[in-house]
């Protein structure tokens, strides 16, 4: 007679991977089904604690709010449209960390024709000439914007806190273009979010794979 017992072999090894009980249970749908669940939950709470510099971050709920440039990501803050001021009036200024996924030209706004393109140096901020073409194209621009290199010698962008301009190199000069940007921006929430799915998984592995039985 085949005699079926509860397999604590596989609790203890879906305490160590969860998932991997299932598969010596021989529930393989079941087992990946909680590999999945898991690695979406390691991956949620890994980005949402960006920059990760030691475990500490992984566990920490302040810093993806509070923190702005000093990490290296994106800062944004409000710029009042008629002035070079980047407050505004009797207000702190807003910033967010934030991280550009992806960049590329949406519309074009105007062309450079005088020779400036050793004034596009990398993490430099906009000389006076080419705050002074953006203006006179009716364009304002924060005279505190960087310069950062996306191809050398043919694309830069320019960001002012405010706005991300695209300039690119053609045979008739600077081409100028506004921007479409996707950003991510962690969050605590989220972060939360994928400590809660990581318990269930790995608590409904570890108990999935205690009362599992399998044939002797």
């Amino acid at each position: 007679m085949v005699e079926a017992r509860r397999s604590y072999r596989a609790m203890l090894m879906s305490m160590i991977i969860p998932g991997l009980g299932q598969l010596y249970l021989r529930k393989l749908f079941k087992g990946v089904i909680i590999f999945i669940g898991i690695i979406l939950a390691i991956v949620l709470i890994y980005a949402n604690s960006l920059p990760v510099t030691s475990w500490q971050d992984l566990i920490r709920l302040d810093r993806t709010e509070t923190s702005a440039d000093e990490w290296g990501a994106t800062g944004q803050i409000e710029v009042q449209p008629e002035t070079d001021d980047p407050t505004l009036a009797g207000r702190e200024q807003k910033r967010w960390r934030g991280y550009t996924l992806y960049t590329s030209d949406s519309k074009f706004m105007f062309r450079i024709t005088a020779d400036l393109d050793s004034h596009l140096t990398d993490n430099q901020e906009l000389s006076t000439e080419l705050v002074q073409e953006f203006r006179k194209h009716k364009v304002l621009v924060y005279k505190g914007a960087t310069i950062s290199t996306k191809k050398e010698g043919s694309w830069w962008l320019i960001d002012d806190h405010y706005q991300t301009y695209s300039v690119r190199k053609s045979e008739y000069g600077l081409d100028v273009y506004s921007t479409s940007q996707w950003r991510f921006r962690p969050r605590w929430q989220f972060k939360i979010t994928g400590l809660i799915q990581a318990l269930i998984f790995w608590g409904y592995a570890v108990v999935d794979g205690w009362l599992g039985r399998r044939q002797e």
